[in-house]
């Protein structure tokens, strides 16, 4: 039985995935040891389940009390109280719903054919649609299609309801929602992926129960994903060694993967040191020194960049010499806007390029 969660463990191509993932995870059954985001993420969850049953928005202060004090988040208050006030939490408290429903489904019509499990954070059903939710604490946004989660949850529903699927994904730190209505070519892509996914995850058991070496077959795929990973420690206990010439592909190969290791594992001990630092104080001897250093700095939500530029126009700056048309602006220009490339040079933008090397799990 596999979880979409389970299931993209395994996808070298997304930025999570990782085989020895899933190895330490649905063979070991190795006990995770959840980070940050995912605490955070369960904590917005515990409280918009419990306010949508209740009927209730206004008992929400109260609930995020009680979960700050029981997770251990109380830095992280404010961001939680603004997550499950955003405005689909808000309504789907006033309408109601089905919330986390969990499902069983076999994955095809055939014998021993893997089922697919998972929790159904809110559905809302009526005579001729059903508006699918999953509430999302990132800290970026993205497309239903750019995942199958939402298609398999949609394939499950439109089975037992035989209505049409609405999937949404509500990103509560941008208070904005991503949806798609479910066609069946979605569905069927969803299913099977999941399908033949699963399908590998049992060959792949089945070669290490017969005797092949489990690194092989479920490979270490380090990158920025270890920051947050559950195994993190238990994997990055070896880091490679790194030759000290390269002549071959190879070896080549070898320095680029030992890198990998050596970013996570460096991110891993920066996040030790940090812990204990926070805790018991700076440290230092004739070598090194480590302390915490606070740094303060603005941030502005959309009212507050209106009012900088209003006043920067009273005061007839110049705001071409101020603002920044960064690589965050200019993506929101192109995927929320529907500027190209072709307009910025068209309005004086210069195209520059420089040579970086960019080490990076394959996919």
């Amino acid at each position: 039985m596999y979880s979409f969660s389970g299931l993209s463990n395994t996808l070298t191509g997304n930025k999570y995935g990782c085989w020895y993932k899933f190895y330490c995870r649905y063979v070991l059954e190795l006990p995770s040891r959840p980070g940050l985001p995912l605490i955070f993420g369960k904590a917005c969850h515990a409280v918009i389940e419990t306010a949508i049953k209740a009927g209730n928005a206004e008992i929400m202060p109260a609930l995020c009390q009680v979960v700050v004090s029981a997770s251990d988040l109380e830095e992280q208050k404010e961001d939680l109280e603004k997550c499950v006030q955003a405005s689909a939490v808000l309504d789907a408290i006033n309408a109601g719903g089905e919330v986390e429903e969990y499902f069983e489904m076999p994955l095809d019509d055939t014998p021993f054919t893997p089922t697919l499990r998972g929790y159904i954070d809110l559905n809302q059903k009526n005579d001729k649609v059903i508006i699918l939710t999953d509430w999302k604490s990132n800290r970026a946004t993205y497309k239903p299609l750019e995942t199958y989660q939402l298609g398999l949850y949609a394939a499950y529903l439109r089975k037992k309801h035989s209505l049409p699927v609405i999937g949404r994904l509500a990103f509560l730190r941008f208070n904005t929602i991503e949806e798609h209505e479910y066609t069946d070519t979605d569905i069927k892509e969803a299913l099977d992926w999941a399908r033949e996914t699963a399908y590998e995850c049992d060959a792949r058991k089945q070669r290490v129960e017969m005797g092949k070496d489990p690194n092989e077959v479920f490979p270490k795929q380090p990158g920025d994903a270890c920051e947050y990973c559950d195994y993190k420690y238990f994997c990055l206990s070896e880091v490679p060694g790194i030759p000290e010439a390269i002549s071959t592909k190879e070896e080549a190969l070898e320095v680029a993967q030992g890198i990998t290791f050596t970013q996570a594992n460096l991110k891993l001990h920066q996040d030790r040191l940090k812990t204990f630092v926070e805790k018991n104080g700076p440290i230092e001897d004739d070598r090194v020194k480590a302390a915490i250093e606070k740094s303060k700095y603005l941030t502005f939500d959309l009212k507050a960049r209106l009012a900088v530029v209003n006043k920067m126009q009273q005061d007839k700056l110049n705001i071409g010499s101020i603002l920044k048309i960064g690589s965050d602006a200019q993506k929101d220009l192109k995927e929320k806007h529907g500027w190209s490339e072709q307009d910025f040079l068209d309005l004086g933008a210069k195209k520059r390029s420089k040579n970086t090397l960019k080490v990076t799990k394959a996919g």
